[in-house]
């Protein structure tokens, strides 16, 4: 209930929104025109904060009391940031990449963390790129994008070749499948508590998860999800 269009004109192929709720902003990024851009939460006054050295952001996050936000570039293979109003672009990590997606943030424990669907692993480092560990290295198909739960101290992410919601502990270990036979997953958040929520985002649908419910599903989706998407 309650949809809004707040942006409806100047995105092309626009993909992944983060949210600054301290200051009532939303940031996102468009692969097409290879800009990022914020706004007002209701859509006004709408900035381009980058317009060059991208080709194709995937995925950005926030570090709002540090006064950054990171992004993964796809085509260029490497992962940046810059200040919250686009100045002082930094690259952080420009080797070893291969197709970086989904990007989330631990502020407290100073680290990142992505998904890189063409070698087909979750990483982390520190913020600004040093100590790269590979997290998760087997078992992947197509990671679109993770998402961090830090007070379960787990990765959650959606495999779009595998159908499937995984979680992991923050260190890569005790990998779990959570769904399975999903058709296209291709984003993944989770509703900060008190509510217990997981929002996956597959192909057009949105699907809603109860945690607990989650935490206990392990059989197949397919035959009410259906398989699908490019």
């Amino acid at each position: 209930n309650n949809v809004e269009e707040i942006i409806t004109t100047g995105l092309v192929s626009a993909v992944d929104i983060a949210l600054d709720l301290i200051n009532d902003k939303i940031y996102w990024g468009d692969y097409s025109t290879d800009k990022i851009s914020r706004a007002n939460l209701d859509g006004s006054n709408v900035e381009d904060l980058i317009t060059t050295g991208l080709r194709s952001t995937r995925a950005i996050a926030l570090d709002v009391a540090g006064g950054k936000m990171y992004w993964t570039d796809y085509n260029y293979n490497k992962i940046s940031r810059a200040n919250l109003d686009g100045s002082n672009v930094e690259e952080l990590i420009t080797i070893g990449l291969d197709n970086p997606r989904g990007i989330d943030l631990d502020i407290a424990a100073g680290k990142m963390y992505w998904s890189m669907s063409g070698t087909d692993k979750i990483q982390r480092a520190d913020l600004d790129g040093n100590n790269v560990e590979d997290l998760v290295t087997v078992g992947l198909g197509s990671v679109r994008d993770i998402v961090l739960e830090l007070t379960e101290g787990k990765i959650y992410w959606v495999d779009k070749e595998r159908g499937k919601v995984q979680r992991s502990d923050l260190d890569g270990n005790n990998v779990e499948d959570l769904v399975t036979g999903l058709g296209y997953p291709a984003g993944i958040a989770i509703i900060p508590e008190p509510s217990t929520v997981l929002l996956l985002v597959l192909g057009a649908s949105v699907l809603l998860l109860k945690r607990p419910v989650m935490q206990r599903l392990r059989r197949s989706l397919r035959q009410v999800l259906g398989r699908g998407g490019p």
